[in-house]
């Protein structure tokens, strides 16, 4: 084919480098536009000041490792947790992914030894999402990579004291 007749691009055609940056310019709008990851949100915390007495019979179950018991407190409660290897935490009950919304409370699973984030209503338990935690409140499976946000706890011979 004679050069003078060489194909010539059609009406509506973009060349390579310019598609390219279009291309590249919709990505750029694209990912500004996205909020930042709820798995980033800071865990919201509240004011705790507890003294828990380990004598009383609505607490002797927490003098046993594996056991926990949930205390007012904090934005959604407090979970005390008696680890196996005999640690103490103190943890917020809010999971820590997406932790505003009004679904993610941290419940116990017993049968498991996990924490989970969900909530519970006459149909038992539906979890947010397939988040669970290790009683140390490290995550082990689900969308959640933080830790749960934990109180200060010390232990004073049968007396627990939790507090921010």
């Amino acid at each position: 084919m004679p050069d003078n007749m060489a194909a010539k691009p059609g009406k509506g055609f973009i060349p390579m480098k310019t598609s390219l940056l279009y291309l590249a310019g919709a990505l750029l709008v694209l990912l500004s536009n996205c909020k930042p990851s709820a798995q980033n949100e800071p865990i919201p915390t509240g004011p705790v000041n507890l003294t828990i007495d380990l004598n009383l019979s609505s607490n002797l179950a927490l003098n046993t490792p594996g056991n926990f018991a949930f205390f007012e407190g904090g934005v959604k409660g407090v979970l005390v947790v008696h680890d196996y290897d005999d640690n103490w935490y103190a943890f917020e009950r809010t999971c820590a992914w997406e932790p505003l919304s009004a679904c993610n409370k941290i419940w116990v699973d017993t049968l498991n030894i996990r924490l989970h984030c969900g909530s519970y209503d006459s149909k038992g338990f539906t979890p947010c999402c397939s988040s669970e935690y290790q009683f140390n409140g490290f995550p082990s499976r689900g969308p959640a990579r933080a830790r749960l946000a934990e109180y200060r706890l010390n232990r004073n011979g049968n007396l627990l004291y939790v507090y921010n």
